[in-house]
């Protein structure tokens, strides 16, 4: 068993009980698109931690403890989830501790969701300093600690009724100092409790990225909730979901049928932005880009499940300037011995060839869209042909978290020679054959299937 474990404190999102200091100077709706946004960066930290050598395992303590399923929703991940026990914040917390511990976790650390640069550097030496039977604690800039480390109980150090004061982390210090022979303390990092502290979300990309997720799509917006809800769930407030509905043969070009709306909900949610074009794939993932108004957009195909990190990890990719393309690993639901074979075909072809397809969810910074011309073809091709011109300005990265993606249309012209089809069709892409000829042939004798309706 490993006997690593790191527990993370955390508040539902609640407008109004979250970040309440700041609150009094910002304002509830922006204090709470603060607590989302550090929430969401902490996890994807230990997620990144996760995935290491030796990755511990996670635990996310909330508060309220009536907030379980609303936790289970909002932040699928790979953590247990347990509420908080206790009274005042120490008591909460040494019990967390001695909850972990009676598991059979000898090294544990506890940290908070509200610091803005906390990195998985912190708990790798945080962890190397438990193995020599070391504490651990982390300052924070205010006076408190954003992360404690014990390799044993010590409920004397969590023993204190106040936890807002400026000297909590060197009383804490004192404390653990003689209860155990040494206590490494680690680089001081900036939690986000006062309007001077925003500076440091200013300062970080990963905070300024405004995503715009763009769906095309030929159903309707209620079939298509339960997807726009769960990626809803995992986006920040300012960021925006775009329906791309083909509708019919209209010449009216691309028009937005209705106004924005956020996502419904118990909290405030993304807005929702419908827009109708002309169908074909193509053409609505690139009316959708075009009239995205974020600096990262995504491309989400209808029939696919993103993963639970899914906004997460592309923010954190999107930092590095060299990316030009991103995308994930690819599965089915269902999926069959040659589906999984497919689809590490297709994990060959994103790293050798730079070529992943569609269904891998791609995603780019708004001036590489901008660079390439955004999507060409209107029908078919659409992605080998984008991922291609992409992939001549930069690399192309793909994540470690699956997009799962329905098997039904493999399964239901049989798997050998739907992909066989598929790559005849790449083959005369390959050599110049107009988009709309390859659209006649890939649709010829399949009259009880949707003309406008691309392959996988």
């Amino acid at each position: 068993m490993d006997r690593r474990a790191v527990v993370v404190f955390m508040r539902y999102p609640q407008r109004g009980e979250v970040k309440t200091r700041l609150a009094a100077s910002i304002g509830a709706f922006d204090a709470l698109d603060v607590h989302i946004k550090l929430a969401h960066r902490t996890l994807g930290v230990l997620e990144e931690l996760k995935t290491s050598r030796e990755g511990p395992s996670l635990f996310l303590f909330y508060t309220p403890r009536e907030r379980r399923e609303a936790m289970e929703i909002r932040y699928e991940g790979p953590w247990a989830l347990a509420p908080q026990q206790g009274g005042h914040l120490g008591d909460r917390m040494a019990r967390a501790f001695d909850a972990v511990m009676a598991r059979g976790f000898s090294r544990v650390i506890l940290t908070g969701s509200d610091i803005a640069d906390v990195r998985p550097s912190d708990f790798l030496e945080a962890f190397r300093a438990l193995d020599r039977g070391e504490a651990v604690l982390g300052p924070a800039a205010d006076g408190g600690f954003y992360l404690a480390g014990l390799p044993r109980s010590c409920p004397a150090a969590f023993d204190f009724p106040d936890w807002g004061t400026p000297d909590v982390c060197s009383r804490t210090l004192g404390v653990l100092r003689s209860h155990f022979s040494a206590v490494h303390l680690l680089q001081e990092r900036r939690d986000v409790d006062r309007e001077e502290d925003l500076e440091a979300l200013r300062e970080d990309p990963y905070f300024r990225t405004r995503l715009s997720v763009v769906i095309p799509t030929l159903e309707t917006m209620r079939s298509l909730s339960p997807l726009v809800d769960g990626v809803g769930r995992q986006l920040w407030l300012q960021d925006e979901i775009l329906v791309v509905q083909g509708r019919g043969g209209h010449e009216g070009g691309v028009r937005e049928e209705e106004a924005a709306e956020p996502l419904g909900g118990d909290l405030p949610g993304p807005v929702v932005r419908r827009l109708r074009c002309p169908p074909g794939r193509g053409l609505q993932l690139d009316a959708g880009g075009r009239a995205a108004s974020g600096d990262l957009l995504a491309f989400l195909h209808d029939d696919c499940r993103p993963p639970a990190d899914y906004a997460r990890s592309m923010r954190r990719a999107a930092s590095n300037p060299r990316m030009s393309l991103g995308c994930f690993r690819l599965a089915f639901q269902p999926s069959t011995p040659l589906l999984k074979a497919i689809a590490r075909w297709a994990h060959w072809r994103t790293r050798r060839l730079k070529t992943p397809y569609g269904d891998q969810g791609f995603f780019c910074r708004r001036e590489i869209f901008e660079a390439v011309g955004g999507f060409r073809k209107p029908y078919l091709m659409e992605d080998v042909d984008f991922a291609r011109r992409c992939g001549r300005l930069g690399s192309v990265a793909m994540l470690p978290s699956a997009m799962t993606t329905s098997s039904r249309r493999y399964l239901r012209r049989g798997v050998l020679r739907a992909s066989l089809e598929n790559h005849l069709l790449l083959a005369l892409h390959g050599l110049g054959v107009d988009d709309g000829v390859l659209k006649d042939l890939y649709y010829s004798g399949r009259g009880a299937e949707r003309r406008d309706e691309p392959p996988l």
